[in-house]
């Protein structure tokens, strides 16, 4: 483009200088022709003129524009040659890039498909690719920089954990990750959809994003699901607009509420722990548990069931308490029976401890009598039927 505009101006610059003389000097020498023309003054001016003056003066002036044009020209090439090099460059670290992403990111969840590991291969990722996603930031915005960096922080993170035998922290690192990929929903369920197919079903749209910059072209860009799928083939996640529905692998409903970043703004929901033991299943609001809803143990034990309100019971029963006698609790908040077995060893014979339920009102509670049992007694029949 700008060497057009550099011909285009020399163009215009020169062909008055060359018609001109030329044609007055035509007229010179064809008087007779141009006879009837009032060209006087100008015959005069241009008969001065020689032809081969001035077209040695011509010739000379074009030598010059023709030096500077190849020059222009040369250098150019050089940039252009220059720029593709760079892009070229540039394509190679940004597949590089993609390809640790991709193969990481993808290692990482299927780590989270695992429900135990003492240890899993995670992607070796080098200090060097640092390196390369900085030669590729013009690609994107400061706020998708960022979030590579943190991504690929973590995930070099991950690995190094696992690489020292740290085990015990490693799970929580790759719980951090996922939160940060992933749509909100995912943190909350994520027993139930670990079992999406890939994980970039279940990617959040910044992360959606970055991935289809990184892409090569021969990738196929990924978008937002309203629809879910295990890898049987049965819906696990359904989701309109900021509400999202969740159902287990029995295709039951298990979450009607509205999320965002921080979690569960309202609805309805059955809460779980990463290995899938039930804890919660009730209402929300605020982000915390408000309304109706009931507390739960491993094996679907009930601790605290009734009406809540920001997050604590207020009216209600709290479950299976332990109890000095009749009328105090064995310490001063209440203890429960299934989480104190150790209380009920082999050596404590003599241990004459009570359990009973709790009624709660207003957020004071009373000691339900007909619900007092011996604790040992109570603690022996639930070993005996499991």
């Amino acid at each position: 483009m700008f060497l057009k505009i550099i011909l285009t101006a020399i163009f215009i610059i020169i062909i008055p200088v060359l018609i001109i003389p030329l044609l007055f000097s035509v007229i010179n020498y064809l008087p007779e022709i141009f006879s009837y023309f009032s060209f006087g003054l100008g015959r005069e001016f241009f008969a001065e003129i020689q032809l081969n003056s001035y077209l040695s003066l011509y010739l000379s002036i074009i030598s010059i524009m023709v030096s500077a044009i190849i020059a222009i020209s040369l250098f150019r090439f050089e940039k252009d040659q220059e720029r593709r090099e760079k892009e070229r460059q540039q394509k190679q670290n940004k597949e590089m890039v993609f390809f640790f992403f991709e193969r990481a990111v993808t290692q990482v969840f299927n780590s989270q498909q695992e429900t135990f590991w003492e240890s899993f291969d995670f992607v070796d990722i080098s200090d060097s690719i640092f390196g390369r996603v900085n030669s590729i930031k013009s690609l994107m915005s400061n706020e998708q920089f960022m979030l590579l960096n943190k991504i690929i922080d973590k995930l070099k993170k991950i690995y190094e954990l696992e690489r020292d035998d740290n085990y015990p922290v490693v799970r929580p690192a790759v719980d951090e990750l996922m939160e940060l990929l992933t749509i909100p929903v995912y943190p909350t369920f994520q027993y139930h959809l670990k079992q999406s197919k890939p994980v970039f079903d279940l990617l959040n749209g910044d992360t959606i994003e970055l991935y289809n910059i990184l892409a090569p072209d021969d990738k196929a860009k990924i978008y937002s699901k309203d629809k879910i799928l295990n890898r049987d083939g049965n819906v696990i996640l359904e989701k309109e607009d900021e509400l999202f529905r969740v159902y287990d692998s029995e295709g039951h409903k298990i979450c009607e509420a509205l999320f965002d970043e921080q979690g569960i703004v309202e609805g309805e929901a059955k809460i779980f722990d990463f290995e899938g033991t039930l804890v919660y299943d009730g209402e929300f609001a605020n982000y915390r548990r408000n309304g109706q809803g009931v507390e739960y143990l491993y094996d679907r034990i009930k601790t605290k069931e009734g009406t809540w309100q920001d997050g604590e019971l207020v009216d209600g029963v709290i479950y299976n308490v332990l109890l000095n006698d009749a009328e105090t609790l064995f310490l001063d908040e209440p203890q429960f029976l299934y989480k104190s077995t150790h209380l009920f060893s082999a050596t404590d014979t003599d241990n004459d401890l009570l359990v009973g339920h709790l009624k709660l009102n207003d957020g004071d509670y009373h000691i339900m009598q007909n619900s007092l049992r011996d604790a040992a007694e109570v603690l022996g029949k639930y070993y005996e039927e499991m």
